[in-house]
């Protein structure tokens, strides 16, 4: 018995194999090459024909993974079990914003292919966090029945690790999207762009440390700050970098110009 889980990724791993079939033979691949996945002949263009093919084992795995476990429900678990009682089934209680930053990832690996490659591993970095935080967070909420145990348990699993994970890509975060914002500026610009951004963190800083803010809006407001850097980042790489004008060089350019020509320079 299929269910809705596995049925639809069974449609989109299929649309994506034909995906990469017809993309291979359109960007110049060869039919023998295509469907051997290069083994005899061409694919094509890689790129997209190894992204498709991603997709297609990624979506395979985890239809497989849902028809094995029957998508979870408790009703064909118990039927399959010979059960009369369906097992109780405790849903989560805690908020995720792991989607939201997820979606971030992904839109920073879009934005290195086509602006700056620094954030393409920026966005690989927020997608490797956001695997370990949502799936250790899945399974947290159905450890046991007691929200409070599973939200222990989850601390105890991820607590030695999840603090300094965090906090090191917040602050590359940071750091990437000042050096974008330095580089587009011109120099007095830099200067008052610096400044305004050391008062932001220094001030939050200083306003979360006074008061008895509770571990979600601390984070809220990291991640409000690090979106609004990463934003301005954003259009600096899009504006592209400053020029920058050497006059030593010029001057030494035209130096060795005239002694090529069998003059002095100080002449």
């Amino acid at each position: 018995m299929f269910t809705w889980g596995p049925k639809y990724l069974i449609a989109l791993s299929v649309g994506a194999w034909l995906g990469a079939v017809a993309y291979g033979l359109i960007t110049g691949g060869d039919v023998v090459g295509v469907l051997s996945y290069g083994f005899k002949g061409g694919v094509g263009e890689h790129l997209g024909y190894s992204l498709l093919h991603g997709v297609f084992g990624v979506t395979a795995v985890l239809a497989g993974v849902l028809f094995a476990s029957r998508d979870g429900e408790a009703e064909t678990l118990a039927r399959l079990a010979g059960t009369e009682v369906v097992p109780e089934v405790t849903p989560p209680t805690r908020s995720s914003y792991w989607g939201a930053l997820s979606a971030a990832g992904v839109a920073c690996l879009m934005l290195g292919v086509a602006v700056s490659s620094v954030f393409l591993y920026l966005g690989l970095a927020v997608l490797f966090v956001v695997a370990i935080e949502w799936l250790a967070l899945a399974w947290s909420d159905r450890a046991t029945g007691d929200p409070e145990t599973n939200a222990i348990v989850k601390e105890r699993m991820l607590g030695p690790i999840e603090v300094p994970m965090l906090g090191g890509l917040a602050i590359a975060s940071i750091m990437i999207g000042i050096s974008r914002i330095f580089l587009a500026v011109s120099k007095t610009g830099a200067v008052v762009a610096g400044s305004v951004v050391a008062i932001l963190i220094f001030g939050t800083a200083v306003v979360l440390a006074q008061t008895d803010a509770p571990r979600r809006f601390i984070s809220a407001a990291v991640a409000s700050l690090a979106v609004l850097v990463i934003g301005g980042g954003v259009v600096g790489a899009i504006a592209g970098e400053r020029e920058l004008h050497h006059g030593d060089d010029h001057s030494e350019d035209g130096d060795h110009s005239e002694t090529e020509e069998g003059l002095s320079p100080y002449d």
